[in-house]
């Protein structure tokens, strides 16, 4: 009787580590730190609540689409196991694991003012036995050189490219951009929604009407003909359609797993609210209308709020 009143205890403060096999190269290096879950409080050390078999089911791995990843990239997390839920945290923010096809993931963003330099991915999960842990990696984010331009408005595009009204837009997106859905909307690769020539690149700083450099452009713009078709770049849920002032008619699409693209200026929208659409489906026109000095698509993407580099995920620099 002692000695299960011993182990009891035992159970109760038992902590220990264990290194991962490696996944691959890009998360060789990757710590598992494990706790095993608590025994019921209601247990007495004359009956002792049974201890779990600890070893019957093997700890998680931490997959990383990359290991150098630039401002305003993105990472894909993923957790490979017998994991029910848990988050991420990354340079001071928080993201919320989603349900994929084969682990539990979440894209972690890299706002285009984050600072440069090694940086960690700390994973707090929950296993199916109630185990609960910690997986960790390093990874390194690099300078982006930021390319500059001049713009000018005047008349109306004048009053669309007053702060105020560009904050009120954002605003309305950013409260779209967190409402994160807990499952893994897109599949395989990414594509670009229309093709033209990138008139405007993603971050690109600008000085307006003469005033200084300052700030970043939240997407990319492609410049093609009023009336070009727009498809979806991955599958998804559409979880907005409408007008906003500077950004002129729009649509976002829900990709799950707080990943969320939008498309502006568009002259027709061709999809309505809670539709599924999948890669490569015709969602609408792309056109001039907003705050816009000529026909194009612009095309943003954000994670959980913070907005990245579109084309990145088209053209594998994220290592999806």
């Amino acid at each position: 009787m002692r000695r299960a009143a011993m182990l009891a205890i035992l159970g109760l403060v038992l902590t220990t580590c264990i290194v991962a096999s490696a996944c691959g190269e890009k998360n060789a290096n990757a710590d598992v730190a494990v706790q095993f879950a608590s025994a019921s409080p209601a247990a007495s050390a004359s009956a002792p609540a049974p201890i779990k078999d600890q070893t019957s089911i093997p700890p998680p791995q931490l997959v990383l689409s990359t290991l150098t990843v630039p401002q305003g990239g993105a990472i894909l997390v993923s957790v490979v196991g017998s994991v029910t839920g848990g988050s991420i945290g990354f340079l001071g923010r928080t993201y919320q694991l989603a349900q994929g096809a084969k682990s539990m993931y979440s894209f972690v963003g890299v706002a285009p003012e984050d600072p440069v330099g090694p940086a960690k991915v700390a994973v707090q999960f929950t296993m199916t036995n109630g185990t609960k842990g910690t997986l960790v990696d390093d990874v390194t984010v690099e300078k982006t050189q930021w390319t500059v331009d001049s713009l000018e408005f005047n008349g109306e595009t004048e009053q669309l490219a007053d702060p105020k009204v560009l904050a009120a837009d954002q605003d309305k997106l950013q409260g779209i951009y967190r409402r994160a859905t807990p499952k893994k909307l897109w599949d395989g690769p990414w594509q670009m929604p229309v093709d033209g020539k990138i008139t405007a690149k993603f971050g690109e700083q600008r000085s307006v009407d003469g005033g200084p450099v300052s700030g970043h452009h939240p997407g990319s713009d492609i410049g093609v003909a009023v009336g070009t078709d727009v498809r979806a770049p991955n599958s998804g849920t559409v979880s907005f359609t409408g007008q906003l002032q500077a950004y002129g008619n729009v649509i976002v699409i829900d990709h799950g797993g707080g990943l969320y693209s939008t498309f502006g200026h568009l002259s027709e929208i061709g999809v309505h609210e809670g539709q599924a659409v999948k890669t490569g489906d015709i969602i609408g026109k792309s056109g001039n209308t907003g705050l816009s000095t000529g026909p194009h698509l612009h095309w943003e993407m954000a994670i959980d709020g913070v907005l990245i580099d579109a084309t990145k995920l088209v053209d594998g620099t994220d290592g999806v």
